[in-house]
């Protein structure tokens, strides 16, 4: 009989993936969901909390809005929040 396998979602993103709120977002487009909420759950970090919070925010609200702010932040290089907020309001 094969073992049980237990898998543990991470708890925190890994350093190489926290230079800027964008780092963050694309590191977690790209995890579990179950990563995600464990992220926004046990973080203590408040731009890990806030990149997990657009994430599930556009997930769970099926928000076409927030996916495309996601998109606009992954595909577009590095902007400032100013400009990003200039273009449309903050979905969180």
């Amino acid at each position: 009989m094969l073992p049980e396998v237990t898998r543990r979602y991470r708890k925190k993103i890994p350093d190489a993936h926290r230079e800027s709120l964008d780092t963050r977002i694309s590191w977690l487009w790209n995890q579990r969901f179950g990563t995600v909420q464990m992220i926004w759950k046990e973080t203590e970090d408040a731009l890990d909390y806030t990149a997990a919070t657009l994430i599930l925010q556009a997930i769970l609200a099926k928000d076409l809005d927030s996916i495309q702010q996601i998109f606009t932040r992954i595909e577009g290089g590095s902007r400032p929040d100013e400009d990003i907020a200039a273009d449309a309001p903050m979905r969180i």
